[in-house]
């Protein structure tokens, strides 16, 4: 997946309810060039981060209406994990398929969550 969709898409520019604010931290003291040789910062080199401009990091994403719930940037570890998983996969789509039917009998059983909830939270499992 593409990062710049991913940003825009599931975080920046979501639903109305869901739509996330993106957690920076500001880094004055660091140093990003060290003899004229780029020297990468702990949280970038990590995945954990990225550069906005030369003194903020953006760290992860927080939820507007629950500032409790917190989304991590892109994940490229995970996305080469599930592309595994996909080459590992002779027909993916009916595998996922399988798993979301899995997933949405399991929770229907659950009398007190509405039928749109359970379909619409199973929409999510990738």
């Amino acid at each position: 997946m593409d990062t710049v969709k991913y940003r825009k898409w599931y975080l920046a520019e979501n639903w109305a309810d869901n739509q996330s604010q993106m957690i920076t931290r500001s880094v004055i003291q660091h140093k990003r060039f060290r003899d004229g040789v780029r020297k990468p910062h702990p949280l970038v080199s990590s995945g954990e981060g990225f550069w906005i401009n030369a003194h903020e990091l953006c760290i992860g994403y927080q939820l507007y209406s629950n500032p409790n719930i917190f989304r991590p940037i892109f994940s490229h570890r995970r996305q080469r994990m599930l592309d595994d998983v996909h080459l590992g996969i002779k027909y993916p789509v009916a595998f996922w398929r399988r798993l979301r039917r899995r997933y949405y009998l399991s929770m229907a059983k659950i009398s007190k969550m509405p039928l749109e909830c359970v379909i619409h939270i199973v929409t999510f499992v990738v």
